[in-house]
């Protein structure tokens, strides 16, 4: 089967926005979230998620970041990252 790249891309794009809208308000000062963007805007997808992954160190976090973050390592083929995230959607950190 053949993939379609673009389609793909854009649901990672997605899951990424969609975690990145649970965080508090504040995290929009976080280099994290500025490098977030620019990684999201060149389409550096795996970056972009590893930024968001960055911000959780500095603010609160809801399961449903970590289950928006999982969503996109499923797509990405990420599988280590798709474990850590299951653990964390669960509260263990």
């Amino acid at each position: 089967m053949k993939e379609n790249h673009p389609k793909l891309w854009a649901q990672i794009a997605a899951d990424l926005t969609r975690a990145r809208a649970t965080l508090p308000d504040d995290a929009a000062d976080c280099e994290s979230v500025r490098e977030y963007q620019e990684f999201l805007d060149n389409n550096e997808l795996e970056l972009a998620c590893e930024m968001l992954e960055d911000c959780a160190r500095e603010f609160p976090v809801s399961p449903e970041f970590w289950t928006a973050l999982r969503d996109a390592a499923v797509k990405m083929r990420l599988q280590d990252r798709v474990a850590r995230y299951e653990q964390l959607v669960g509260g263990q950190r």
